[in-house]
């Protein structure tokens, strides 16, 4: 419920701010005193609250306004206050940037409408993303018992299209996928144009950050434009979202390839790996989603007539943990073993890896694997 509660022991105070009252957005059954510890270190947690504390109680604040969720607004008599008191209240609004504003009663209540209805309105924001959570709470607690059911068609998926591959001009796209037991889920998409391939290749562990992932790449792949400026505003339009919804576990890899030259350029946040020639291109990472790290995340190589890359999701990576291959050097043996296989062949060994020591029907995550492969005759531009 959504409150404002006065702890002052000034009686003036209270006919200062009934002055008032009827010029804030602000109802009768909103607003009430109290006076006891118990109720203030209780309301101080509640991010529904706008407390107006007076100095008086600075004894009292000490302790619990570092874990403070409320907005708080700090009361003071200024004008009736000797120098020292002065001085205790600025340091006070100085060393708590848990402190909203500062109140001085002993001036015209008119001069602090706009700062009470700011306070008002910051209150009722911080309530409403408390809902927003609540609901995003509740949204995966409901998909999760659907989880069963989900399972099924993954391994339905698994069955039906256990290798999918795609053939251009040039190049060959093969990419697979197993299910795993967490929630969320890891996710890819290979989108072929006249001169250019994207690929986007993520993890989230929540539902609603999925569907913000997947919204925005479909944004992206109808801009048809796949520059470092697009992914730029890909990123931080993406990150603001989920800044909204404070959820900030995400792995991403997102790449394009120019089909003419061969050209790979994108960005990497997360532990997705690219491989070539046996080789790590990036080290994973633990930047968040969040255009301030682009240039740590940026992923630029070239590739040749023959030559394959071999990108390796971040669930893939997490099932690999407790295991030899978490290693880089025993993945390394792993993948010179697969040297003169064939691309089918390579696939099912590189999945059965992961499945052979199972106990479960599922993997501990998600895990994703895309080959691309240059042809040994294909026309690049110089």
């Amino acid at each position: 419920m959504r409150e404002t509660i006065v702890f002052s022991r000034h009686p003036r105070f209270k006919s200062w701010l009934s002055a008032i009252v009827p010029r804030l957005p602000l109802s009768s059954d909103e607003l009430r005193f109290a006076s006891s510890s118990e109720d203030l270190n209780e309301a101080l947690l509640n991010s529904n609250k706008l407390l107006l504390i007076d100095y008086s109680w600075q004894e009292q604040l000490d302790l619990p306004l570092s874990k403070a969720k409320a907005q708080i607004i700090l009361l003071g008599d200024v004008q009736n206050s000797d120098a020292a008191q002065v001085w205790q209240m600025r340091q006070l609004c100085l060393d708590r940037p848990q402190i909203h504003a500062f109140v001085d009663y002993s001036r015209d209540a008119e001069f602090y409408l706009p700062v009470l209805r700011s306070a008002l309105l910051a209150r009722d924001g911080a309530g409403k993303m408390t809902e927003i959570k609540e609901m995003s709470l509740k949204l995966n607690a409901l998909v999760t018992q659907n989880l069963l059911e989900l399972h099924r068609l993954k391994r339905l998926h698994e069955k039906l299209v256990p290798l999918r591959s795609e053939k251009l001009k040039g190049v060959s796209i093969y990419s697979k996928f197993a299910a795993g037991e967490s929630s969320g889920g890891e996710f890819f998409d290979t989108v072929c144009f006249d001169k250019d391939v994207l690929i986007l290749m993520a993890s989230s562990k929540s539902y609603v950050a999925s569907s913000a992932i997947l919204g925005h790449f479909e944004d992206l792949r109808n801009s048809k434009a796949f520059d470092d400026q697009s992914f730029e505003k890909f990123i931080t339009s993406l990150s603001y979202e989920l800044k909204k919804f404070q959820n900030n576990e995400v792995e991403l890899t997102l790449i394009t390839l120019d089909i003419h030259s061969m050209q790979v350029s994108g960005y990497n946040f997360g532990g997705g790996t690219i491989w070539k020639n046996n080789i790590a291109l990036n080290k994973p990472n633990e930047l968040e989603l969040n255009p301030t790290f682009v240039e740590k995340a940026k992923i630029d190589f070239k590739m040749s007539r023959g030559e394959q890359i071999l990108i390796r999701s971040a669930g893939y990576a997490k099932n690999l943990e407790s295991t030899p291959l978490e290693k880089d050097e025993k993945w390394v043996e792993f993948l010179r073993s697969l040297e003169n296989k064939s691309i089918y062949e390579k696939m099912s060994e590189l999945f059965f890896k992961l499945k052979k020591d199972m106990t479960k029907d599922f993997l501990k995550t998600d895990a994703s694997v895309i080959i691309i492969e240059v042809d040994k005759n294909a026309i690049l531009q110089v």
